[in-house]
């Protein structure tokens, strides 16, 4: 299923509406889900969170790992999710967020859904014309994600200033024997981590990022759930 955004409006879509069962179809190949740090601890025991590079830009994001191979995801079945915790990406759908620059929020929707329709359960806007406590569930969950997309980046920032994210090999062994090598994964090196000056641990300690760190890595014990079977 193709996704197609669309911003979405109060005149043009004042009937929209959306079902409870949602198609996640589109997720069928993505094989990497960003994960913000706040989602962490709740993700922890769901899938590998890694840290990897953007490809477009170089820089450094957070990541739920869903497969080992590309165009892939062993955590989805006919359309549904198998795994305990979503990231705030799959909650949010079929709404999407994107930001402007001067930090305004727009809420998109994808058209192509199934469960997006005129005659759904949850509608979008009442008759007469106001947001709906759905709907504006859905515009806080995005308000949500902005702010923790603004932590996740310092926290990044944070392990690079003081060289904390690593490159890992690693290279998994299939049930026939076969390994395959997985490139650009990068995890926190946790003895660095401890060699780290005390004031700047006590501030990593205030801040609660040990727990955030120790998820991560703690999680990466899960990468045989998103291994070919």
């Amino acid at each position: 299923m193709k996704t197609q955004f669309v911003p979405l409006n109060d005149a043009v879509h004042k009937n929209l509406a959306v079902n409870d069962v949602i198609d996640y179809s589109c997720f069928e190949t993505a094989h990497m889900l960003p994960l913000q740090v706040q989602e962490f601890m709740s993700a922890a025991t769901s899938f590998p969170i890694i840290f990897t590079k953007n490809a477009q830009t170089g820089e450094f994001i957070s990541v739920a790992i869903t497969a080992l191979k590309p165009n892939s995801n062993k955590l989805l079945q006919n359309g549904q999710w198998l795994s305990r915790y979503l990231p705030i990406q799959v909650q949010l759908y079929p709404f999407g967020m994107s930001d402007t620059s001067e930090g305004k929020i727009i809420l998109g929707i994808d058209i192509n859904n199934s469960a997006v329709t005129e005659n759904g359960s949850n509608r979008l806007f009442n008759d007469a014309g106001d947001k709906t406590t759905y709907l504006s569930k859905k515009l806080e969950l995005a308000a949500l994600q902005a702010d923790y997309r603004v932590m996740t980046k310092y926290f990044i920032d944070l392990l690079l200033k003081h060289n904390l994210l690593q490159p890992k090999a690693l290279t998994v062994t299939g049930l026939d024997g076969a390994k395959t090598n997985i490139d650009g994964i990068y995890t926190v090196d946790e003895q660095k981590l401890q060699q780290l000056d005390d004031v700047i641990l006590l501030d990593f300690a205030k801040r609660g990022f040990y727990s955030v760190i120790y998820a991560h890595l703690c999680s990466l014990s899960l990468i045989d759930i998103v291994m070919d079977k």
